[in-house]
């Protein structure tokens, strides 16, 4: 058995009473300001031990490769769907543009199915940044998986159309263009593939006492978020200050590479990633 373990980088240092996650659109933000998310099912062609809710608005926009599951509203595998329906304008973004919007119009990007996969891991903002976590105040906890072979898939590129609203409030959409003769359509794109393991398990521990404020085996919740990115994520409460643990268990994916904090391959068993925060 070979076991690797790499590490990246970085010390977190937390102080403040609100809890910001990630401030671009690749990531949900703040923890009890999340924008809508589609959640994934379980079964067979389902899975992803995180809640189920059916009809889910988001559509998704990045490719990916899933493992052991699905989402619901998603069709995997499957090629790329052009949006459907009339376009909308008058969203702060540009006024004059027309987007196809999330929760209003249906699309959704190219997805395959495996039963392994090779992939580099990131983190939510919040957690590998300077945001500042507090005993009591939610803490979002949010992991993304990126395919790292190359692999070529399409998708659609989703913007936030409301750049002064909180990202929970704002309508999200991908631009329609105008053929000139009434018909509408959008622009695909070849976009890096996201990695979805349904067989994923998370655990969160205080390091100084060794008590699990999530127990080993847990399963995260995985969503698309209001740009169509699969991510895992949970909404983290802690009661005692310190250092805590947070590691994600990866049975199917072959992890290459971490953001931040540290990870683990194992020819033998599940690859893990794992980043220590700091919470007062």
């Amino acid at each position: 058995m070979r076991t690797q373990h790499k590490v990246v980088a970085f010390a977190l240092t937390i102080t403040t009473s609100a809890v910001l996650g990630c401030d671009d659109q690749t990531r949900l933000l703040e923890p009890d300001m999340d924008v809508p998310v589609a959640f994934a099912k379980k079964g067979g062609g389902g899975g992803g031990g995180g809640g189920h809710e059916p009809g889910g608005s988001n559509n998704l926009s990045v490719p990916t490769v899933m493992i052991g599951g699905g989402f619901t509203g998603v069709t995997c595998p499957g090629l790329l769907v052009n949006p459907s329906g009339t376009p909308l304008a008058g969203y702060e973004i540009d006024p004059s543009a027309y987007y196809f919007v999330q929760g209003v119009h249906a699309w959704q990007a190219d997805c395959s199915t495996a039963t392994s996969a090779t992939a580099t891991a990131e983190w939510g903002d919040n957690l590998a940044g300077d945001a500042k976590l507090q005993v009591g105040k939610p803490i979002r906890v949010e992991l993304g998986l990126f395919d790292d072979t190359g692999l070529q898939m399409q998708g659609f590129s989703v913007v936030k159309l409301e750049p002064s609203k909180l990202d929970r409030e704002s309508t999200y959409g991908t631009l329609a263009m105008n053929d000139g003769q009434g018909k509408w359509d959008a622009t695909a794109e070849y976009l890096g593939a996201r990695v979805f393991d349904a067989g994923a398990t998370f655990s969160v521990k205080n390091v100084a006492t060794g008590a699990y404020a999530v127990p080993v085996g847990s399963n995260p919740t995985a969503e698309i978020n209001a740009t169509g990115k699969v991510v895992y994520g949970y909404n983290l409460r802690v009661s005692a200050a310190g250092e805590y643990e947070i590691t994600f268990v990866l049975p199917s994916v072959d992890i290459t590479g971490v953001d931040a904090g540290t990870y683990t391959t194992d020819e033998e068993g599940p690859d893990t990633v794992t980043l220590i925060i700091h919470v007062i």
